[in-house]
């Protein structure tokens, strides 16, 4: 069996076992710890799903990162490096759980308009997906090749789990203020979608590129153009936060229906305006791009 085949493998043998695990301690009576926090929360806010997968992540990083390690000898991988990621992760995850549940309140409730209120198990989904899918696919072991250090390819590994837990975070938060926007309430619409995800996922992205820049040794050339994009970031989510600011006020005298209309061509109007001497300076849409390999 390849060594792709075998990541693979072991990766969906951790995702079976850890979801009967969590299965098993959902109906046991006598569970303690973060799994009895865990059933308490959703018997307490109806929140049964979420509260599961947060059990289920606390199981499946460990279970997945032990069935990784022979893998990840087999490809000469970092063991040490890689079991102190997993450990990170799987602390972050626990230290997610409650302070996720202590800013449950400011996403819209379950039963609203259009069901909203998926926004929570959203944002947990995709916050806990992230370094699942990093432990889970193996690749907190990483490999070091000709001319690469161990820290290096760590750092890399680190930035795009931090890039893609940033864009998502800011994406998803973007449309909760979106979604409670309320000057005019009319115009809402406009900072919920597209607004709210276009300006908080620019917003998120410069967050975690500022971030990964730290990451970096002050004499590598990356972090100054990792910086660099982080200005980017920075200057054009402003730029189209003031500019659905600016459309929601339509709602003053126009209907929801039709400033949600009108908010839909709004950044490709910025877009173009951003070719100008001045605005193009403030206004400039890139990719997200994380380090090579970051989750390879």
């Amino acid at each position: 069996m390849s060594v792709l085949r075998s990541r693979v493998a072991a990766g969906a043998t951790a995702g079976v076992v850890s979801l009967v695990l969590t299965a098993l301690l959902a109906v046991n009576s006598e569970a303690v710890g973060p799994f009895e926090w865990a059933r308490a929360r959703a018997e307490e806010r109806d929140r049964a799903g979420e509260a599961l997968v947060i059990a289920w992540a606390l199981i499946a990083l460990p279970v997945a990162g032990l069935l990784q390690t022979p893998v990840a000898r087999l490809r000469g991988a970092r063991i040490g490096a890689g079991c102190a990621l997993v450990t990170g992760y799987w602390l972050f995850v626990l230290l997610l759980a409650p302070l996720a549940w202590q800013a449950e309140g400011l996403f819209p409730e379950s039963g609203g308009p259009g069901r909203s209120g998926g926004l929570f198990g959203t944002l947990l989904g995709l916050l806990i997906g992230t370094v699942v899918y990093a432990v889970g696919s193996g690749a907190v072991f990483r490999e070091v090749g000709s001319g690469e250090t161990p820290a290096a390819r760590v750092r890399d590994h680190l930035a795009g789990v931090v890039i893609l837990t940033a864009v998502c975070t800011g994406a998803v938060v973007g449309l909760v203020c979106g979604y409670n926007f309320a000057f005019p309430k009319a115009g809402a619409p406009a900072m919920f979608l597209p607004g709210g995800i276009l300006w908080g996922l620019h917003a998120g992205a410069a967050a975690g590129l500022v971030v990964t820049a730290r990451l970096r040794p002050a004499s590598d050339g990356h972090r100054t153009m990792t910086a660099n994009a982080a200005a980017t970031f920075t200057r054009t989510g402003t730029a189209l936060l003031i500019c659905y600011v600016c459309v929601t006020q339509l709602g003053w005298f126009l209907p929801e229906w039709l400033v949600a209309v009108v908010s839909l061509p709004a950044p490709f109007v910025l877009l173009a305006a951003g070719r100008s001497a001045w605005l193009g300076r403030w206004v400039r849409f890139q990719t997200v791009e994380l380090p090579r390999g970051a989750l390879a």
